[in-house]
């Protein structure tokens, strides 16, 4: 169960997802309530601010792909091509130019706890660690990281979608300088629980969406466990048909129809079984295209522990190493010595130096 609840982690996610994809104008399909949320670039900035409702839609950089890859650049960045577009068979060549576009949106509370805290820049967070400041964010702290295609790329990829035209019935799309974009995948991440409650959605015509660790859904779907294919890769495992709990939860959220076609693969509250063996999480596109991981050896809550901070308001190395590193099971302890925790959040990477002088 999750901590506080009577639900455990699949309706728990589910019923979040309700809640933050909810149109935020009952007669506009978009925004939804989590596009509405502050970006990275609007937490980790020497400026902070919450957006303003109508504020443009702006896409970043994957740290995850940014550590891969070991090169330094802007938070805010335009739709790029993935560095391991190969292994979903994601286009490369074309007009416009294929590439996915990722965003990470964090919700009032979280925001509000890291700016009053002043843990948003090196400055700040070298002076938290001065006085040995214990991160722990409110309870109501919810992450969302999106990744989107824009609409032309995604019918290149998967042409038996036939349209933009039927693109648009089936995926959440929305607008970001001026090109359309659909939402192919979501990572969601509630405080909820001390070490955070994980769930991952992907479009059901997301290749290979199953595959490696197979998909699992207690609470919303019909089939709530889905082997992967030992046989082929990046194949179409079908639509997550939806259970009538879920579907009523839906309904009373409003949510646009489109969200039938997302399904959840799983959640995770804990790194192991209680026999040891690592628990893995990860998802067909955020991890495996762009961050260049392997999905089967993937974890939300093993790799986010290792965000943290030294005296000196950055991210040590050895911490930042656990990135591509892609870790499973329970941390090492080493690698967080002298250092001090961020409450499982890798924003914190993002915080920016002082201003030269």
């Amino acid at each position: 169960m999750v901590t506080g609840t009577n639900q455990n982690s699949d309706e728990f996610i589910w019923r979040l997802l309700a809640q933050f994809a909810a149109p935020v104008n009952a007669s506009q399909p978009s925004p939804v309530v989590f596009e509405t949320w502050a970006s990275d670039a609007d937490v980790f900035s020497l400026t902070p601010h919450w957006p303003d409702a109508n504020a443009p839609k702006k896409f970043q950089r994957s740290v995850l792909e940014k550590t891969s890859t070991g090169s330094a650049g802007p938070i805010d960045v335009p739709c790029a091509t993935p560095g391991n577009a190969a292994v979903g068979g994601f286009p490369t060549h074309g007009t416009p130019t294929p590439c996915i576009a990722e965003e990470v949106k964090r919700n009032r509370p979280q925001f509000d706890y890291i700016v009053n805290n002043n843990l948003n820049t090196q400055a700040g967070l070298k002076a938290a660690y001065a006085k040995n400041f214990n991160v722990a964010m409110p309870t109501e702290s919810i992450s969302v990281k999106g990744d989107w295609v824009p609409v032309q790329t995604l019918l290149q990829w998967l042409p038996a979608l036939g349209s933009i035209a039927n693109i648009q019935k089936l995926y959440y799309t929305n607008t970001s300088n001026g090109v359309e974009y659909a939402l192919v995948s979501l990572h969601v991440s509630s405080r909820q629980n001390t070490n955070w409650v994980w769930g991952t959605f992907e479009h059901q015509m997301n290749p290979g969406r199953c595959d490696d660790i197979g998909c699992y859904d207690t609470f919303g779907a019909k089939s709530p466990a889905v082997a992967p294919n030992r046989m082929a890769v990046n194949t179409q495992y079908g639509a997550c048909d939806k259970t009538a709990q879920l579907a009523a939860v839906m309904a009373d959220a409003k949510l646009s129809q489109v969200w039938n076609n997302y399904c959840l693969k799983s959640t995770m509250v804990d790194y192991t079984a209680a026999d040891g063996t690592p628990y893995a999480l990860g998802n067909s596109v955020i991890e495996r295209i762009v961050g260049n991981g392997t999905v089967a050896a993937s974890s939300c809550i093993a790799c986010h522990v290792y965000a943290s901070f030294g005296a000196d308001g950055k991210t040590s190395p050895a911490a930042v190493a656990m990135l591509p590193y892609n870790p499973t099971g329970k941390p090492i302890p080493a690698v967080l010595e002298g250092s001090l925790q961020f409450d499982f959040m890798w924003g914190v990477l993002l915080a920016p130096p002082p201003k030269a002088q």
